[in-house]
């Protein structure tokens, strides 16, 4: 099964997770995060087939196009794990998992979705 989200969906993770009400701040970047995820190889056809790609596609994207004025890289976790759960692969990731993927992703030069994906299904119950 595949699941496709909104930007709305997104938004009510913001809102469980974030300390605050953090504001949208590009709301381009918002709009991208949702359509990345759903991304078509030809009609009807998904270019990320599994979950995990999919759910990395949040995290990757939120930490590359910063959509909120802060709190991107727990907003976009908690995206990619809700996302996991949700499609019936809920992740367990080791203590300090998460935070050293998101670290990884922020500064190594070339950190690729796949490599995120990876992770995902690697902590995946």
């Amino acid at each position: 099964m595949i699941l496709y989200v909104d930007a709305g969906w997104v938004l009510n993770v913001q809102v469980e997770v974030s300390p605050v009400n953090t504001p949208v701040r590009d709301w381009g970047a918002l709009h991208c995060i949702t359509e990345r995820h759903r991304y078509e190889r030809f009609s009807g056809e998904p270019y990320y087939e599994e979950a995990a790609a999919r759910a990395a596609t949040f995290l990757h994207t939120s930490l590359i196009l910063e959509p909120f004025s802060d709190y991107n890289a727990t907003i976009g976790a908690a995206c990619a794990r809700m996302y996991m759960e949700e499609s019936g692969e809920p992740i367990t990731p080791p203590p300090g998992g998460m935070v050293k993927l998101v670290r990884e992703i922020r500064e190594i030069s070339g950190f690729r979705l796949g490599e995120t994906a990876r992770r995902l299904r690697d902590w995946a119950d």
